[in-house]
């Protein structure tokens, strides 16, 4: 007992680095048994990898004996389709007088009683006629007369022979289906194929040839695996359209897969593996488009690899609560230290700067703490020095606040003046302050907001005015909106910085004549909005031109004015990728500025 608390005693007195090797030292058990989970995972996936490659050899050996199994019945078929008694015998029939044409019905059925008798499996064999008619020998019921088809008026409207029909001279094999006789049910599946008179090709199918074979044929084929009575795989076959050709309990024969079910869980559902984990092999015979499918029980073959994962998973867990015993020592330790360290926190939070932490240990956890005592004490000075500086700076924006101009004290003085002037007759000057004021108030009202095509043109009329009679009406402007451009929302002064670069820089100089033409227009599939900005002015030298239409140009703006690349970079804010410009320039004969950006309605926002 001294022993065990002189151990805990030293390994809390250790550094924080020794503490965590010690502890890695013990918990490198649990890298070991991860490594032990891989390799048994491995293990056991090379062990079903090996089985689902039996289980495919297995598939395609099915499918062998499948096509040996059907070679049989395909055979007899050519047998009858290339039979010139048989051939010879349909002529006659559809030529006989009604006297003799039963004894032709019955010699045609004896040539067909001899090739089903041939081997097993033939539930019946059917001559269908051009004209509708049959001859016809079922051998379930060992009759000429009644037989599979007796339900059909027109015996070309029967399945099989609609698909051999449609295949031509091809040899078709329908699916299995599901047909009542003697107040049962069987599976049945059908081999037909179009018959000609090969002495007279021209004249075309005189008949279809339609063998139908029990479903028990190809279940036969389809062996399902069984320990001790108890099944644990299964094989079946269905076609490329789902349809189950054999199943090991034939009452799902002649059925569809569901699309909205997997194939694990019909089979499941069938109760053959019920509750057991299904693993599905599948195997595609090219020659007939069939599937063939194996299901097996999972645990079942993979028993014995199961048996060992328990075992190393029950090793490793005690190994592993050895290992978190020693761990959760260990944090506990540094959750004391912590604990405390935070509780020293908290009440620095709370503003008591006078706090100290103490630590009993010498590890890190130790020296942390002692840092964070001298720490305090430095946050304590600074925190005085800092409010020194807040109340400096509250006084200097105070005294900035007191120096502002209240907007509305301009706009009154603005409207004052208006009204002096229009006093003395002073329309025009009345008039340019008016403008004045509007333009003011447009500007200085949220100016990063939006407002309407229309709301901008405007005042943009309004700003150009003050423009020309600043300079004289040397220059002329003419704005376009188109009526359904009129509507949309752009940002208030976005076009402000390419008129007046038009005015200043483009009509320097220029006395009278200059004309600036603004075209605001919406793309034919109302999704972008397009302005125009055309002047008669100076124009822009190429390079610089060139070097406006470069987005990643990089420009030194001089003055006090808002230049054009200022503005550009506005477009790119506001509409990201999906503003676009271009401007376009001869020097001495003007400039062409393009600018594209989308479409914005009422209500919407900027995707």
């Amino acid at each position: 007992m001294k022993a065990e608390k002189g151990f805990l005693h030293w390994f809390r007195n250790q550094k924080l680095g020794k503490k965590i090797m010690y502890t890695f030292a013990v918990t490198s058990i649990i890298p070991l048994l991860v490594a032990q989970v891989l390799m048994l995972y491995v293990i056991s996936n090379n062990m079903r990898e090996k089985v689902d490659d039996l289980m495919q050899i297995q598939l395609a050996q099915i499918s062998e004996r499948t096509d040996l199994a059907l070679d049989v019945y395909t055979n007899l078929v050519y047998q009858i389709y290339s039979d010139n008694e048989i051939i010879k015998g349909i002529d006659s029939y559809e030529n006989a007088q009604p006297e003799t044409r039963a004894r032709t019905y019955r010699e045609i059925c004896g040539r067909l009683q001899q090739y089903g008798s041939m081997t097993g499996g033939i539930e019946c064999i059917s001559i269908v006629l051009t004209g509708g008619q049959d001859i016809t020998y079922d051998f379930g019921m060992a009759s000429a007369v009644d037989n599979l088809w007796s339900v059909y008026q027109d015996k070309t409207d029967i399945g099989p022979c609609r698909l051999a029909q449609e295949e031509g001279s091809n040899m078709v094999i329908s699916p299995t289906e599901r047909i009542k006789r003697e107040g049962g049910e069987e599976r049945i599946f059908h081999i037909s194929k179009q018959m000609y008179d090969f002495k007279d090709i021209r004249k075309g199918a005189i008949g279809t040839v339609i063998m139908s074979v029990n479903e028990s044929v190809l279940n036969a084929v389809c062996s399902t695996a069984r320990e001790n009575e108890e099944v644990y795989t299964i094989n079946f076959i269905t076609d490329k359209d789902g349809t189950i050709l054999s199943y090991p309990n034939s009452f799902y024969s002649g059925i569809s897969l569901s699309e909205d079910r997997t194939v694990e869980e019909f089979v499941e559902r069938t109760g053959i593996l019920e509750g057991r984990t299904i693993a599905i092999n599948q195997y595609e015979n090219q020659n007939l488009g069939w599937y063939f499918y194996n299901a097996y029980d999972e645990n079942y073959v993979l028993r014995e690899v199961r048996s060992i994962q328990y075992l190393t998973l029950a090793i490793g867990a005690l190994l592993l609560l050895a290992a978190v015993f020693l761990i959760f020592y260990t944090v506990s330790l540094i959750e004391k230290s912590t604990k405390s360290i935070v509780a020293g926190i908290t009440e620095i939070q709370r503003g008591n700067l006078d706090v100290q932490v103490t630590v009993d240990s010498k590890d890190e956890m130790g020296q942390i703490a002692d840092n964070f005592n001298t720490m305090t004490g430095k946050v304590k000075g600074l925190i005085e020095e800092v409010k020194e500086v807040t109340v400096k700076q509250k006084e200097a924006e105070i005294r900035a606040l007191e120096a502002q101009i209240n907007p509305h004290f301009l706009y009154n003085t603005l409207d004052s003046i208006n009204w002096m002037a229009i006093e003395k007759e002073e329309y025009e000057i009345s008039r340019m302050v008016r403008n004045l004021g509007v333009i003011l108030r447009y500007s200085v009202d949220k100016s990063n907001k939006m407002a309407t095509v229309n709301e901008m043109a405007d005042w943009l009329e309004k700003y150009v005015s003050l423009q020309r009679m600043r300079f004289n009406d040397s220059f002329l402007c003419e704005i376009h909106v188109q009526p359904e451009a009129g509507r949309l929302w752009i940002y208030k002064l976005l076009l402000q910085p390419f008129i007046e670069n038009a005015i200043m820089h483009g009509f320097r100089e220029i006395k009278h004549g200059g004309i600036l033409r603004v075209d605001i227009l919406l793309s034919e599939n109302q999704e972008e909005l397009s302005i125009i900005i055309e002047d008669n002015g100076k124009g822009i030298p190429r390079e610089i031109a060139a070097k406006y239409n470069d987005p990643s140009a990089r420009w030194q703006e001089e003055g006090t004015s808002i230049g054009l690349p200022n503005a550009f970079s506005r477009m790119r804010m506001y509409y990201g990728d999906r503003a676009s410009w271009n401007v376009n320039s001869i020097e001495g004969v003007g400039s062409v500025i393009t600018l594209k950006m989308p479409a914005v309605r009422k209500g919407e926002t900027i995707r």
